[in-house]
């Protein structure tokens, strides 16, 4: 067997964890999803959504999942991803990129939770009651209110998704988490310095903790922006296995699929700015060679050919992500 066909079963054999997708969710998208092999996503359903607003997005995806229901599955246990995998159904992880949804109320992370939200980001861009996002003008880090929403996180089982949150609040939340932590979707400062992106402190204090990284495909923050192609993906992913290992890293791809101009126009000029927060070119074209989830095949094949191992490519197309949804969602 050549190695193209070795890295086609491979891919076809391995759970993918996409860990995050905030794209229109329609059956387009789902059906390209399937067709690039996904297994799951950390499918975001909300960013500044109030708690009623919260709700009436996931009663839209309870309809999803009835409409849909032969090619698209809840996820709410490590469990339904591998039966996902079994039944080659796509896998709907329940995320939010923002802790708005539970207004000033604690006690809503257990509604939440009971509903299937297994993902919450601390901040998106703003500052809000929990702490201050990457783009806020100082960083004061956590708030008290927020240690408190860490320790619930925890004591709940949600992944506390750290992404677009300030550097002091990165810092803060992983040294307060008792629980792996993680970047669903943020790439290392040193290949492209934005806000959006971790230092490599803050990448290894997160390994430390047992966290995961999820690579983004996002041009802004990759180091050749809208010129860049897959390798300069490949090039992320072989920084942070150099940095802190392979088994804390993944795929978070942020794909966008048939998101309007207005919705990149408020996600990145957030709340508080006059203009986009970084260059915007509209419509988004993702790196050549993976401007699709249809596409995430030549991830694969780009990494055999980078000569990782069979057990390394696998960690990092999913199973660190089935370890640390383990270790959150169900110790």
């Amino acid at each position: 067997m050549n190695r193209k066909d070795r890295s086609a079963k491979l891919h076809q054999e391995s759970i993918i964890i996409d860990g995050l997708n905030i794209s229109v969710w329609n059956k387009e998208v789902f059906e390209g999803l399937r067709r690039g092999g996904v297994t799951a996503i950390n499918a975001t359903t909300a960013c500044w959504e109030n708690f009623r607003n919260a709700i009436e997005n996931i009663e839209e995806w309870n309809r999803k999942f009835e409409t849909y229901g032969d090619i698209i599955t809840p996820v709410r246990t490590v469990e339904d991803i591998k039966r996902a995998k079994t039944e080659t159904k796509l896998g709907i992880i329940l995320g939010f990129q923002n802790i708005t949804p539970i207004e000033d109320d604690i006690g809503l992370l257990k509604v939440f939770w009971d509903l299937g939200v297994r993902i919450i980001q601390l901040t998106f861009q703003d500052r809000n009651l929990a702490g201050d996002g990457c783009w806020e003008r100082t960083d004061a880090g956590l708030s008290e209110f927020g240690f408190k929403v860490v320790k619930e996180m925890n004591r709940q089982g949600i992944l506390i998704d750290l992404s677009h949150a300030g550097d002091k609040t990165t810092m803060d939340a992983v040294g307060a988490s008792s629980k792996p932590v993680a970047f669903t979707h943020s790439n290392p400062r040193s290949l492209k310095n934005s806000k959006r992106n971790k230092t490599d402190e803050q990448i290894s204090a997160l390994a430390e903790k047992g966290g995961v990284v999820g690579a983004t495909l996002y041009p802004p923050v990759l180091a050749a922006g809208y010129k860049s192609n897959i390798n300069h993906y490949l090039e992320v992913i072989d920084y942070l296995v150099k940095l802190v290992g392979v088994d804390h890293v993944a795929l978070g791809t942020d794909f966008t699929e048939f998101q309007t101009r207005d919705f990149f126009v408020e996600a990145l000029t957030g709340k508080s700015w006059d203009k986009p927060l970084v260059d915007l070119d509209y419509p988004v074209v993702y790196p050549k060679g993976i401007r699709s989830a249809t596409d995430l095949p030549n991830v694969t094949k780009g990494l055999t050919k980078r000569g990782y191992s069979e057990t390394e490519i696998k960690k990092i197309m999913g199973e660190n992500w089935i370890r640390i949804y383990s270790e959150v969602w169900e110790t």
